[in-house]
């Protein structure tokens, strides 16, 4: 039987999200660091050290995907530290599982974005990577972060941002055309086509900021790296 393939609907994203995520998934890190040259690895160690981590800290991995970040804060803070990594694609957390080895401060689980299977206050701190601009609804996302997450502990999103200066039309150029070309070569996949989509919907920095003010974050610090094309904000609850 042939295999059907979603066509992509901005204003209900998350069945075309799921089949995209499920499909990619075996040559998912691969892909990465060749459309990144490696540089996610480093911004994303980067953006972790800007995170206020507390020892025995209960912190949340939302989107977890292949579980870079979760890993990542396993290697970086105490074994007392224990990370809640949820996803909603089985074959991403498999893929996660197997790269966690034998970190025993790690649990992967299945879960929706928009509907945590939590109770409120769980956690000290709610972090989100590349996951963000894929959900349906950025508002719900937030306050659905926020209830899970205690009161002065922190959100943390990490995403692509809005390019600023010299360079910024030739890095739209390079993910409008080039990206999709080396999903389909070397991926041997046509849904990379969805990343300058989802890119060029995503709000921007500035406006991300507006989005937190409006729901009433105590503070929120933004940090640009390689001119913007990646964006990590720091939200007080």
């Amino acid at each position: 039987m042939n295999k059907i393939f979603l066509k992509y609907n901005p204003k209900h994203k998350s069945p075309f999200v799921y089949q995209m995520f499920e499909s990619l998934s075996a040559k998912y890190d691969l892909m990465n660091n060749l459309i990144t040259l490696g540089l996610h690895k480093y911004i994303k160690k980067h953006a972790i050290k800007k995170i206020p981590i507390q020892e025995n800290s209960k912190i949340l991995d939302i989107c977890t995907g292949t579980g870079d970040i979760a890993l990542e804060l396993a290697k970086n803070s105490s074994q007392e530290t224990f990370i809640t990594a949820v996803d909603f694609s089985p074959k991403m957390l498999d893929i996660a599982g197997q790269k966690a080895g034998t970190y025993n401060n790690i649990n992967f689980i299945q879960a929706n974005a928009l509907n945590l299977p939590f109770a409120d206050d769980s956690f000290d701190i709610s972090i989100i990577s590349f996951g963000l601009r894929n959900l349906d609804d950025i508002n719900q996302a937030l306050q659905e972060f926020k209830r899970v997450t205690k009161k002065d502990g922190y959100i943390v999103n990490i995403d692509i941002g809005k390019p600023s200066g010299i360079l910024a039309p030739f890095i739209r150029l390079y993910f409008t055309y080039i990206v999709p070309f080396l999903g389909k070569f070397f991926g041997k996949n046509n849904f990379y086509y969805y990343l300058p989509l989802s890119a060029t919907s995503f709000p921007s920095q500035e406006k991300l900021l507006l989005i937190y003010k409006g729901l009433d974050f105590k503070e929120v610090k933004n940090y640009n790296y390689l001119s913007g094309i990646i964006a990590q904000q720091i939200i007080r609850v």
